[in-house]
């Protein structure tokens, strides 16, 4: 049964291969066996199979194999048409097989359904950042940098994040998360570089320079920014 839909999920891969992508791809997970589909491609296939016979298949079909497979499935995770408690699952089984960030991020991206559902999905983001997993951890971090920065902004999220990590791919996420709510909620966010507040030193800086790589936040904001390094 499962190979049955491996194997229809794999046909629309290769149709879709793309060998230009293939150097790109490999500086972003390096491995052999990527099959090199873009990503606009990747989502229309989850988007095909996602709530079909095959596609629920396909993610019970653990482990894939190729990454090309894990963002396909990751995508489809946001394409489902099941209840939140359904969805959590899901999510669950897939978290342990997720290594890579682009999987990880595409997958944050794709899960709509948290914004309408915040504080059901709170819960779970709070143990997930406790995973020693780094891409679980990251993951967590990445959902709520998607989806909890606009309406569903806690400025308590601030000391949820509040850690130090020797992780390069956590630390990444904590800072691309603490850019963008210097962007979004520059008022509340500006104080934890003032006060020198977040732990990790290079997550720090880096946030910094990110937001003044950022055309949303004003030439006198940056100009500030820069004098808050550490």
């Amino acid at each position: 049964m499962y190979n049955f839909c491996m194997e229809e999920i794999q046909k629309e891969l290769q149709k879709r291969k793309d060998e230009k992508y293939a150097e790109f791809s490999k500086n972003i997970v390096p491995t052999t066996s990527l099959i090199y589909v873009r990503m606009p491609d990747v989502k229309q296939i989850a988007k095909k199979f996602a709530n079909t016979k095959t596609g629920d298949e396909f993610l019970c079909a653990l482990p894939h194999s190729c990454p090309d497979e894990y963002n396909v499935h990751g995508i489809m995770l946001g394409n489902l048409k099941c209840s939140k408690e359904e969805l959590i699952e899901k999510i669950e089984e897939f978290l342990p097989y997720i290594d890579n960030w682009a999987t990880c991020d595409t997958t944050c991206a794709s899960l709509k359904i948290v914004k309408k559902y915040p504080d059901f999905f709170k819960k779970y983001i709070k143990k997930w950042l406790k995973s020693e997993k780094i891409y679980t951890k990251r993951f967590a971090i990445v959902l709520l940098l998607d989806h909890y920065l606009d309406d569903n902004f806690d400025e308590q999220d601030f000391e949820l994040l509040n850690f130090d990590s020797s992780e390069y791919y956590v630390n990444m996420a904590l800072a691309w998360y603490y850019s963008v709510a210097l962007v979004k909620k520059f008022d509340k966010a500006i104080k934890l570089f003032e006060d020198k507040i977040i732990q990790n030193n290079f997550v720090h800086n880096k946030a910094i320079q990110k937001a003044v790589e950022s055309f949303r936040i004003s030439d006198e904001q940056k100009k500030y920014l820069k004098t808050l390094k550490v």
